[in-house]
């Protein structure tokens, strides 16, 4: 997934970066969930309550009202240095409403972990308030289509092996992981849990090849796919482990 913000301001999940030409920041996980939260939800008014299960407790962290600030914090200043002001507002006693008149999004970016599972053009049109007032509600869904389907999946199909079939759910992983981890994953935990819930048929994706070179922070990054009934991929369902978070 890839955000351009006010034309001149690149965000790449992928790589948690946010860049212009001269300047690049790397964000931290936590400010890069919020980032692409608050994005996604552009000129709503996200509570604190939703920033930090969304950001946090999705996650299997435990939420701090302090962390949550600190990082409002990192990402108003990152803004400020790309000269963009007063567009992360305070809602007093509410929460938080990020207020972008130009966003766009390309979900076929060349990050890898950006799935390519829906045919779009390679740039949308830019946002605009005064456009999101006529049809926000159906910008935001688009957008939630999109993040949902951002993964660190397809930017080469062949780069995918089946692993098995448990029930309905069919497991796949990419050839550069290794399969005792798939293993490990789906035997226990979260992973176990998952497979539980498999009387429908669904796609499941699983990839843990992200290993930042300075943090060397592992994410394990699992998708869980519906499929329509000529077996294409439908909506998206991301479940992140990030080791050392």
């Amino acid at each position: 997934m890839h955000f351009i913000i006010n034309k001149k301001v690149s965000f790449k999940v992928a790589e948690r970066t946010i860049s212009d030409d001269k300047d690049q920041h790397l964000l931290s996980n936590p400010a890069c969930r919020l980032l692409l939260v608050l994005l996604e939800n552009n000129n709503k008014l996200m509570t604190r309550e939703d920033l930090l299960q969304k950001v946090w407790g999705d996650f299997g962290l435990t939420p701090s009202s302090n962390s949550l600030n600190n990082n409002v914090s990192i990402l108003r200043k990152i803004f400020s240095e790309f000269d963009i002001h007063d567009v992360l507002k305070t809602i007093p006693k509410q929460g938080f409403v990020l207020m972008l008149d130009d966003l766009q999004f390309n979900e076929k970016s060349r990050d890898y972990m950006v799935m390519q599972a829906i045919s779009q053009p390679d740039k949308e049109p830019g946002v605009n308030k005064s456009w999101l007032i006529g049809a926000g509600a159906t910008l935001m869904m688009i957008i939630a289509v999109v993040v949902a389907l951002y993964l660190n999946f397809f930017s080469k199909r062949e780069e995918v092996i089946f692993y098995k079939q448990v029930n309905a759910c069919k497991i796949y992983y990419f050839n550069n992981v290794n399969v005792n981890r798939v293993e490990r994953y789906f035997a226990e935990g979260k992973g176990e849990r998952l497979l539980q819930k498999c009387a429908t048929p669904h796609n499941i994706y699983y990839d843990d090849s992200k290993l930042h070179e300075k943090t060397d922070l592992l994410e394990i990054i699992v998708a869980k796919c519906t499929l329509d009934v000529k077996g294409a991929l439908g909506e998206c369902k991301n479940y992140i482990t990030t080791k050392g978070d």
